[in-house]
């Protein structure tokens, strides 16, 4: 623990805190001042918590606690009722705990408390979902939560993007100096056109191209769509041919009255889930969540309670037998028979819910086992692939593919043949540009001579518009025959489908008519037991309204009892303290009145006062041989400086006595 308080200390003495407190004053802080402290902590994280512990009672103290940390996602090391009786006494062990694991990361805290308030999820029960009002408003609650994610997001990475304002404006800068230098460019564009002759019929000209080509690009458009209409058509009228055959093969052995039974078998099977099964599993359920939430809200229980329940619960077991051996002895023989039939009728109950079982089963895997058909349908759908053939269609795909390899190998062969003439043709037309050429050049001068220099480049622009034109509106003639001729083929493949249809809507008729009653059959029967279920749930929930206020009474009135017990239990230790204190102090015996705090705080007392006067008399010595062992220090430096000098010009005479030496290879010195 005292680990924890140097931590907590050394947190609480920074920014944004600045705590004044040690060690000692910390650990000796009452429960209240822990839990104000506590209490400022949250309040750094979430302004909201700002408030006087004072003012506020124990119990909503310790409510509002365990709501903001469980916000926050603290998990605590104890239990949750002996964290709550914690919170409500100022325990110590609890508070430095929450300290130790909220101080170190308070930042990280502010910005989960402020997500937090947006992004807790409100669980509605699912009948109360089942209000379309309350069901819309849920909806729109999560749409709301998405929402808030993506902006807090697309905000973050604003906050946290490199990208500032001088940017902008730097890159505004750049394109206002582009759109000048495309204003200068359209301007000397404009006046070398001015000096074109016949501007105003070549613009009129280029005018009416550009339009054509919009309406060809939008005709283009328009024929796409109606290929894909024509397609989305196609397949359409594939999947309701393919239905017509899975229903035709499903009626081929089957009469109306075949099919009634098989109706009223599946309505009587379905009627049964609803009206008795269904019904059976949501009540088992509720009382399944109604014992855990009562065994949630009961205190902890341990070894002892657990012994206790398990005699009564072997009591209860002995009282059982005796009774059902007491019923046995007064059994008559007419009761033998009902119980017989008893028998029985609880075998045929078993059985029913067995079989409901295995036909919900297998209703689970039949639905599986469509959605996989369905998907690997889309899937094959999206590859391009076809379905699988059967023999017979796979020796026509094979005998296609022959015909088709014979006609690619002769197409092939006229290919090479035009690849051939291709390039006789491109020689040729290389020839016949250089003379063109060589004759728009002797033009051209003769133009420049006459005075009249770009007239056939004027005449050959007029030229290719106007056979563009040409081409357009014989493209425009092609697509309108083409879409009058899609038309008539849509119109008579509509009439074809009909003609077919008809005879299939023919006797679907009254079956569809025998639907729309059972359809009706079935929402009254819906009606009724929505309004049964509907009376029976606000009962229920009004019921269950006042067990919850009762319980929250309960629960207050239980943790105030606790609460009231352990000042109480406090307030006794206090009291038992002053008394063996007075007692101490009022004994003769010095030997016991050692022992008394009073005795052992004024034995401190004095030995600090002696350790004071130690430390006062050591530190006027010092000062008074401070000037002596200054002078002494400054010789001591001097007498290094001299040896140094010594040391460096005892170096240097003998590097000197070493350059005065004679060097060679054969010398002798005698």
């Amino acid at each position: 623990m005292a680990d924890q308080v140097k931590q907590i200390v050394d947190a609480l003495s920074k920014e944004p805190f600045n705590k004044t407190f040690n060690i000692i004053s910390f650990d000796n802080l009452e429960p209240l001042q822990l839990l104000q402290i506590l209490n400022d902590v949250f309040t750094y994280i979430d302004t909201k918590n700002k408030m006087d512990l004072r003012e506020e009672l124990p119990e909503a103290m310790a409510n509002r606690m365990l709501k903001f940390l469980s916000l926050l996602n603290y998990q605590p090391q104890c239990s949750l009722h002996e964290y709550q009786t914690g919170i409500i006494t100022g325990d110590k062990g609890i508070v430095y705990q929450t300290l130790v694991w909220l101080l170190p990361r308070v930042d990280q805290l502010k910005t989960r408390a402020y997500l937090g308030q947006y992004l807790v999820r409100i669980d509605v029960p699912e009948e109360i979902l089942q209000d379309e009002e309350v069901d819309q408003a849920n909806t729109e609650y999560v749409e709301l939560v998405e929402k808030f994610k993506e902006v807090h997001k697309s905000t973050e990475k604003l906050k946290n993007s490199k990208y500032t304002a001088a940017d902008v404006k730097k890159d505004i800068a750049q394109m206002e100096q582009e759109y000048e230098q495309i204003q200068k460019t359209i301007e000397r564009k404009k006046t070398r056109v001015e000096t074109i002759p016949n501007l105003e019929e070549l613009l009129g000209a280029a005018r009416n191209l550009r339009r054509e080509q919009e309406r060809q690009a939008s005709i283009t458009e328009q024929k796409v769509s109606l290929k894909a209409a024509i397609q989305t058509s196609e397949a359409q009228c594939q999947r309701l041919l393919q239905q017509l055959r899975e229903i035709k093969a499903a009626t081929e052995n089957m009469s109306v009255d075949k099919l009634m039974s098989k109706l009223e078998d599946e309505y009587r099977s379905t009627q049964y889930l609803v009206e008795e099964k269904l019904p059976k599993e949501v009540a088992l359920k509720k009382k399944n969540c109604t014992s855990l939430q009562k065994v949630l809200l009961e205190p902890v229980v341990g070894d002892d309670d657990i012994d206790e329940l398990q005699e009564s619960a072997q009591e209860l077991q002995a009282e059982l037998n005796e009774l059902h051996q007491q019923r046995l002895s007064r059994v008559d023989p007419g009761d033998e028979k009902l119980a017989m039939f008893r028998k029985q009728a609880m075998m045929i109950a078993r059985k029913k819910d067995s079989l409901a079982e295995e036909l919900k089963e297998y209703t689970n895997e039949w639905n599986a086992a469509e959605e996989e058909l369905n998907r690997r349908k889309a899937e094959m759908k999206r590859s391009g692939a076809e379905e699988v053939l059967t023999g017979q269609e796979f020796k026509q795909y094979v005998s296609m593919i022959r015909n088709k390899g014979n006609v690619y190998k002769a197409k092939r062969a006229h290919m090479a043949d035009l690849r051939a003439e291709k390039g006789v043709l491109s020689r040729t037309v290389d020839i016949l540009q250089a003379q063109y050429e060589h004759v728009r050049e002797t033009i051209a001068a003769k133009e420049k001579e006459k005075g009249i220099s770009g007239y056939t480049d004027t005449q050959d622009e007029i030229q290719k518009v106007s056979e563009l034109k040409g081409e357009t509106d014989e493209q425009k003639g092609k697509v309108l025959v083409d879409m009058s001729d899609m038309s008539d083929r849509l119109n008579q493949m509509i009439a074809d489908k009909k003609s077919q249809l008809n005879p299939v809507i023919k006797e679907l008729r009254p079956l569809r008519a025998k639907a729309q009653e059972l359809e009706q059959r079935h929402a009254s029967k819906k009606l009724e037991y929505e309004r049964v279920s509907a009376s029976v749930g606000s009962t229920i929930q009004s019921l269950e309204e006042e067990v919850k206020e009762l319980r929250t009474t309960a629960q207050a009135d239980e943790s105030r009892y606790h609460f009231l017990g352990h000042s109480i239990k406090i307030l006794e230790l206090q009291n038992q303290r002053i008394d063996e204190e007075l007692a101490l102090y009022k004994n003769s015996d010095t030997a016991a009145r050692k022992s008394s705090y009073r005795d052992r705080i004024n034995r401190k007392i004095t030995e600090q006062e002696n350790l004071k006067k130690v430390l006062r008399d050591r530190h006027k010595e010092a000062k008074d041989k401070h000037g002596p062992n200054v002078d002494q220090m400054r010789m001591w430096k001097d007498i290094q400086a001299i040896l140094a000098c010594k040391r460096d010009s005892l170096i240097i005479r003998q590097q000197q006595s070493d350059k005065d030496k004679p060097t060679g290879e054969n010398i002798l010195i005698l």
